[in-house]
């Protein structure tokens, strides 16, 4: 497969904006696909043609669905953080990326909740290729004091994807069919394989568009961290307890996130009588402000290189934000407030990994990256359960959402602790 030269194209001494254009902007579109590939199925838990079609009648199936893949998103992310090392992260997201567009053509071809389970299964295990080759490309590409900023770049695909997807799939499925928007994603997703095949290569050096300005600044750039471990010292790294800490916070912000996101739109349609399609432009504006929050705080803790007094404000603005808009009788006040906790919801998780770069250099960070997603996305699927089952049993969401509370609490408590020690 051509890597289309390995020389920089442009003159040595200028310094070139590679890593952001061919490295950060590819990131951020394919977090922005994978995320409304793999949200599409929380827009469709509310479509009622979608439920008649492959007879879904209850919560418990709608939460295994989106635990189905977190799963299966965990164990992808372990054997692919294996794979990233040794073949490199270019090899593995050409595969990885092929991968998840079978899976939504699987999805759009489904006439039943086994064969939809069957293509969350593979979605999952493929789009677990992510954030191995994210982490090490960011470690890779960015010099230590541009990490965070890099990282809230491609992360906020995760807020542009349903700012993008949401509406449109809502549309697409009230208006063709939702096995359309299968389709559709199917599509997408195939342009982004092309995409990354031409722009995306596994270091500065054998990349045709970096100058050697660039390439040094990398390498020794303002800020570049001591390497803390190599190849043969990935035990080091799993025997430190700010790793574990971190796989803790990111875990328990993962198992909110994914337990409120999954039934958000149907909360909205059933518990607050809001119009399905008037429910994902909700859910799409509060992703559009959290792009905000995620690069603003991504800045600014570049700046103070205090990552945890972020990630605790926000863990307690979710607390804060999830009560009230529980608990509010306006339906104005709800859908304000609905807004305010998705943009907060997703900032705290990729401020997390921010801090992984201080425990792991970029030798081991693909496999430091997937044993740390695999354990924390194990940890997320508690969460759609957490909320189907307790809706099931109590006919409202409102138990559901309070026992995540006291997930939540515990990145509040550990981000003091992580303060005191300098992160």
């Amino acid at each position: 497969m051509s890597q289309l030269g390995t020389t920089a194209s442009t003159q040595p001494g200028k310094m070139s904006k590679a890593r952001w254009i061919y490295i950060g902007l590819p990131l951020l579109i394919l977090f922005t696909v994978s995320m409304i590939d793999k949200s599409n199925i929380n827009v469709l838990l509310a479509n009622k043609p979608f439920l008649q079609d492959l007879g879904i009648k209850d919560g418990a199936i709608k939460g295994s669905l989106s635990s189905i893949f977190l799963i299966t998103y965990a164990i992808g992310q372990f054997g692919w953080g294996f794979v990233v090392d040794r073949i490199g992260a270019f090899k593995s997201g050409l595969i990885g990326i092929f991968f998840w567009v079978v899976a939504m053509v699987m999805g759009g071809l489904a006439e039943s909740v086994s064969a939809l389970f069957w293509s969350r299964s593979i979605l999952g295990l493929s789009e677990g290729v992510l954030y191995p080759i994210a982490l090490t490309l960011t470690a890779k590409w960015f010099p230590s004091n541009e990490q965070a900023k890099a990282q809230a770049l491609w992360f906020n695909g995760n807020s542009l994807g349903p700012v993008i997807g949401l509406p449109i799939i809502a549309m697409v499925a009230q208006s063709y069919g939702w096995r359309e928007s299968y389709h559709a994603l199917g599509a997408v997703s195939l342009l982004c394989l092309i995409m990354f095949w031409v722009m995306v290569r596994n270091s500065p050096s054998s990349h045709y568009a970096v100058s050697h300005t660039e390439k040094e600044f990398i390498e020794n750039g303002a800020g570049s961290k001591k390497e803390l471990a190599n190849t043969g010292e990935v035990k080091a790294v799993l025997k430190n307890p700010i790793f574990w800490m971190l796989v803790a916070v990111y875990g328990c912000i993962s198992i909110g996130f994914y337990g409120i996101s999954t039934f958000l739109p149907s909360y909205l349609t059933e518990a607050k009588q809001i119009p399905f399609v008037q429910s994902a432009f909700i859910n799409a504006a509060g992703y559009g402000l959290a792009i905000i929050v995620q690069m603003s705080s991504g800045f600014w803790s570049d700046k103070i290189m205090k990552r945890a007094v972020f990630v605790g404000g926000a863990s307690a603005l979710i607390i804060i934000f999830l009560l009230l808009a529980m608990f509010t009788s306006s339906p104005v006040g709800a859908q304000v407030l609905t807004i305010l906790l998705i943009s907060v919801l997703l900032m705290p998780a990729a401020l997390t990994m921010t801090m992984l770069h201080k425990v792991a250099s970029p030798q081991v960070m693909g496999r430091i990256g997937g044993i740390f997603g695999c354990i924390s996305y194990v940890l997320a699927a508690i969460g759609p359960m957490v909320v189907g089952a307790g809706s099931q049993l109590s006919g409202s969401y409102t138990g559901g959402f309070l026992v995540l509370l006291g997930f939540i609490a515990v990145p509040l408590v550990l981000c003091l602790v992580l303060m005191r020690k300098g992160y």
